[in-house]
Parts: structure tokens; sequence; C-alpha cells
């Protein structure tokens, strides 16, 4: 399946639980079955994994084609009630870490920023960031954890509440979690 685009520089993967979850809860309250809203889901992932020409799509974009069939086979009201928050963003921090390279902690949180902004203005609703600690490690060049991986640590951890607090303070709630 594609990769789908938040925002100017963030992609994610498109995930068949997210893709399911958001047609079922769309027909929630419509006379469309769950069931049904399940195999939409599988119609579009046939789709998107077999006959869509490229390896990115921008969610507007997806829930624009989503909403387009929908509206087609007469379930316009499942289309309208459609949640078109795009999937959570997923930030690998090893691989922020590696563009940024050794010893470079502030092109790191540069683009760790760039992740978050774009996120923000794409729309996402929960960011998911994944190894930490070997970012810590690729960052400050340690092959054993040491004082300063703990202080490069903590300092990544207030930056990601800090960003978290600035764009839920500016838009709509943006969520985090944080996996070592």
């Amino acid at each position: 399946m594609p990769f789908i685009r938040i925002g100017d520089a963030s992609l994610t993967v498109c995930q068949t639980e997210w893709l399911t979850k958001t047609l079922t809860d769309a027909a929630v309250g419509t006379n469309l079955p769950a069931w049904l809203a399940e195999d939409i889901s599988r119609g579009v992932e046939n789709y998107l994994s077999n006959h869509f020409e490229g390896s990115v799509i921008d969610s507007a974009d997806l829930f624009e084609q989503i909403g387009t069939t929908l509206a087609r086979l007469g379930l316009g009201d499942v289309a309208d009630n459609m949640d078109k928050t795009p999937p959570p963003l997923r930030i690998s921090l090893t691989e922020l870490a590696r563009r940024a390279g050794e010893g470079y902690e502030l092109a790191f949180f540069r683009l760790l920023d760039e992740q978050f902004q774009s996120a923000a203005s794409g729309g996402a609703k929960r960011v998911e960031c994944h190894g930490l600690q070997k970012c810590v490690r690729k960052l400050s060049s340690a092959r054993k954890w040491s004082r300063r991986c703990d202080r490069l640590q903590r300092e990544i951890e207030r930056f990601l509440d800090c960003k978290i607090q600035q764009i839920s303070a500016g838009c709509s709630p943006l969520t985090i979690s944080i996996s070592q």
C-alpha cells in the first residue's frame, strides 16, 4: 500500500487496522452493517495495493477518493460521517538521528521539529515516536549508556513535551507516545 502524506514533510504507513476502524466508525448511526464496512475497507485496501499508481497519497486525496466511491455506491451518509483524521504519524527517532549525523543534535532537533510541524499542519491527532534509546546512543556516539545519554534523553523528552504543548495550544490537541 502507498504511504500517506500528512502535511508537507511527513509520511506514514497506511495500516489496515486504521482504515477498517475509520470505515466501521463512519458506518455507526447509518444503515450500513459493520461487516459491510469491513468489506469496503478490504476493497479500498485492494485498490491501494494493486491499482493505485504511486507510492504516496495525500491524506486529503485518500479521504476524497473514499468519499467519492462511497457516494457512488449510494452510501453518501457513510461518507459524510467519516472522520477525516489522518492515521497516527510514526516517527523513527533513530532514522532522524541517522539523517542528522552523529553529534549533530541541533540538526536532529530541527528535523524533529519539521516532522511535528508537518503533522500539525496535516491534521494529525496522534504521533508515535519510537527508537528513543537507539537515537540517543547514535547522537551521542555512545557504545554504552552514560550520563550524557541520560541528559540527552531528557532533553529530547522535554523537547517533545514542549512541541505537544505548543501545537495543542495553537490548534486541535495532539497526543504523543514515545517508545524506547
